[in-house]
């Protein structure tokens, strides 16, 4: 009797290629003011002769929210995406974390169908860890005003696309668009 095949190793994530830069590499929320929803930017940077889809992803849709969630960087172009923190309460867990998923496409006209397609993997997935820090944040350039959260940031999940984002694409329209730096 032939003896049954090992088991496959858990699915690895793909790194994110070189032509993608995700900055920072670590994302902190500073929760001075409890209640009050905080923010933190990445910046999704695409150095490939291809456009880029990207879909940002969270462990926990209850506590972050992202704008947008999934969209396009051309070719030589930036885009900065922002990740907003409800700080209902101060969170000691290390746990938290965004996940950036990329794939190369020029034929899809929306990144949600790029996502759809189950037979296509991502191109690479970059983590990016979450701290949370009680300390006073670092100065707003001067003359700049703070945005205000999203309304989405105060409905539940389910109001706004589904359960969590870490769970299958969604079919939900697309975020609304914002500007390269």
């Amino acid at each position: 009797m032939a003896a049954a095949p090992p088991a496959a190793p858990a699915a690895q994530l793909s790194p994110m290629p070189k032509e993608t830069e995700i900055t920072p590499e670590m994302i902190t929320f500073y929760c001075r003011n409890s209640g009050k929803s905080t923010y933190a930017d990445i910046k999704i940077s695409n150095k490939a002769a291809k456009r880029v889809a990207f879909k940002v992803r969270c462990t926990s849709a209850n506590v972050f929210r992202v704008q947008p969630r999934t969209g396009f960087v051309k070719a030589g172009e930036a885009l900065t995406v922002r990740l907003w923190f409800q700080n209902r309460r101060f969170i000691e867990s290390t746990k938290h974390y965004f996940a950036v998923h990329a794939i190369y496409n020029d034929a899809a006209l929306l990144p949600n169908e790029v996502f759809a397609k189950k037979d296509i993997k991502a191109t690479g997935v970059k983590r990016l860890s979450v701290t949370f820090n009680k300390a006073v944040p670092p100065a707003s350039p001067a003359g700049t005003e703070e945005p205000k959260a999203p309304a989405s940031l105060y409905q539940a999940p389910s109001a706004i696309g589904g359960p969590s984002t870490m769970a299958a694409p969604s079919q939900a329209g697309p975020a609304p668009p914002t500007a390269a730096p």
